[in-house]
């Protein structure tokens, strides 16, 4: 049988071979960084400075500010903990233990290893938009957002943008809420996405911080929600009988 290509050189040629393709992909790395790292600018700053929308800012202020969502997030978890039965309680209860695993394990120990600097440290075009000063910060939807310069006169020598945490908690969140609620739970990825979006358009991350987030929070999630589901099925039965034998799957079938 005819080896397939390159095993079918000649034993002496092949080292020539690697040669040549590892001098060709040497040259063309550089290459594609720098496009990639001009795309993730070009990205960054049509949504950060140039749509021309200037009353979108607001909007974008308001996804990005976790203070101004987390009263309503409290109390939703509230009410599902409280009518959303055994089904509500686990996914509750896979959400806080895969956000805080992540938070803890991962998201700040890479913001530490990699210390990519954010965009408005970076570059002297960026802004940071945030909303107005207010208490309780729901008083801030009657104020217009505050933008200001970027701090890139004052540059720092480590930065903490990749990967984002507010982007890596949404996609866990949809994620979760996809893998108990189906088709219905994963609708959560559009106000997902519309966060991660924000995070740009305040000056917070580069795009490519953004998908990098989404995709790594996704695969981490799938894989701590199954591991939840093999705990469960191995020392439930053991450790809250009752409750296992009402419910043997972690996940109910819907």
């Amino acid at each position: 049988m005819i080896s397939p290509w390159p095993h079918s050189l000649p034993p002496r040629r092949r080292p020539v071979l690697l040669f040549v393709l590892s001098c060709l992909m040497a040259n063309l790395c550089p290459t594609i960084a720098h496009v990639a790292s001009s795309l993730d600018q070009q990205v960054f700053l049509f949504f950060n400075r140039d749509h021309g929308l200037p009353w979108l800012d607001s909007g974008w202020a308001v996804l990005s500010s976790l203070d101004f969502w987390m009263p309503f997030l409290i109390l939703t978890g509230v009410l599902i903990a409280w009518f959303g039965g055994f089904r509500g309680r686990a996914m509750l209860a896979c959400l806080l233990l895969s956000i805080g695993l992540m938070e803890g394990c991962l998201i700040n120990p890479l913001k530490d290893i990699i210390g990519r600097q954010r965009p408005s440290h970076v570059l002297p075009q960026a802004r940071r938009v945030d909303l107005a000063q207010a208490s309780p910060r729901l008083l801030a939807l009657a104020e217009p957002a505050r933008v200001r310069p970027s701090k890139a006169s004052a540059p720092r020598s480590r930065g903490n943008s990749l990967p984002s945490g507010h982007t890596s908690n949404m996609f866990c969140f949809a994620t979760v809420l996809a893998i108990f609620y189906r088709w219905r739970g994963a609708l959560f990825y559009i106000p997902a996405s519309l966060v991660a979006l924000s995070r740009i358009a305040t000056g917070s991350h580069w795009p490519s911080d953004i998908v990098l987030s989404a995709i790594m929070s996704v695969l981490v999630t799938y894989g701590l929600v199954a591991l939840y589901r093999w705990i469960w099925h191995r020392w439930a039965p053991g450790i809250v009988p009752k409750l296992a034998s009402r419910h043997p799957r972690l996940i109910p079938p819907q």
